[in-house]
């Protein structure tokens, strides 16, 4: 048969934030799917480190990784398929609204992650339940930057949005927090990248996802399977 290929988001799709764990019906059905012939991709909000914290590859044989909503795409070797930063002239924006407005921002680039301040109640109340470690705080160094978490309530985004439309685009995290990224990209577009890559036809993709960030390629693959826990709009 034609190369399948089978994408899973992280965070409550595999992974149950509720149990701490994923599923062992989910895990048996993956290796089915791979016995099968199917590959199975990853296609997640977070960087490889960042789903690294949940012990998901220690469950599951991912034979590709779409991260970051779609801006960084690996091969299991950690081999670049795809890449996007954000625009460095945004980044700048970013933080000097973030100390206007007396907020805080978490850097995420292909390896690490850092706080632009000391850790705060607004990084915790954004990452504790996505069971992600607080990260100290570090210097920006103009280094590529593939993603910001802006740890902010809604009254606080639309002035980052004005400034930065141009070149990013905004995901909400949680009730506390988005993801920033580069401009028009998501799980979506990654997976294109990742299927031309591959020369695997449209029609044998398949996309499980339930939050803000799964709704486009859950529209984009042949078969989108929205999760029992999904948002309305997915």
């Amino acid at each position: 048969m034609d190369k399948k290929i089978i994408f899973f988001d992280v965070d409550s799709t595999l992974y149950s934030h509720k149990t701490n764990g994923i599923p062992e019906s989910t895990i048996e059905g993956i290796k089915l799917a791979k016995q099968n012939g199917y590959l199975i991709g990853l296609a997640t909000g977070r960087s490889k480190l960042l789903t690294s914290m949940l012990g998901i590859f220690d469950k599951i044989d991912f034979d590709y990784f779409v991260t970051i909503n779609g801006t960084l795409v690996l091969d299991k070797d950690d081999n670049t398929i795809f890449s996007l930063p954000c625009n460095k002239e945004s980044i700048n924006k970013i933080i000097d609204l973030t100390f206007k407005h007396g907020l805080n921002i978490c850097f995420i680039n292909r390896d690490d992650y850092y706080l632009l301040k000391d850790e705060d109640l607004r990084s915790h109340l954004g990452y504790d339940p996505l069971h992600i470690i607080v990260p100290p705080k570090k210097q920006y160094l103009n280094e590529d930057i593939y993603q910001i978490n802006l740890f902010c309530e809604d009254e606080f985004v639309s002035e980052f949005i004005n400034e930065t439309s141009e070149f990013l685009s905004y995901s909400k995290l949680n009730d506390y927090g988005y993801d920033v990224y580069a401009k028009d990209q998501t799980k979506a577009t990654g997976i294109m990248h990742l299927i031309d890559y591959l020369k695997i036809d449209k029609k044998d993709t398949i996309a499980f996802g339930d939050g803000h960030n799964d709704k486009e390629m859950i529209e984009y693959c042949e078969i989108g399977v929205a999760m029992g826990n999904a948002i309305e709009k997915v």
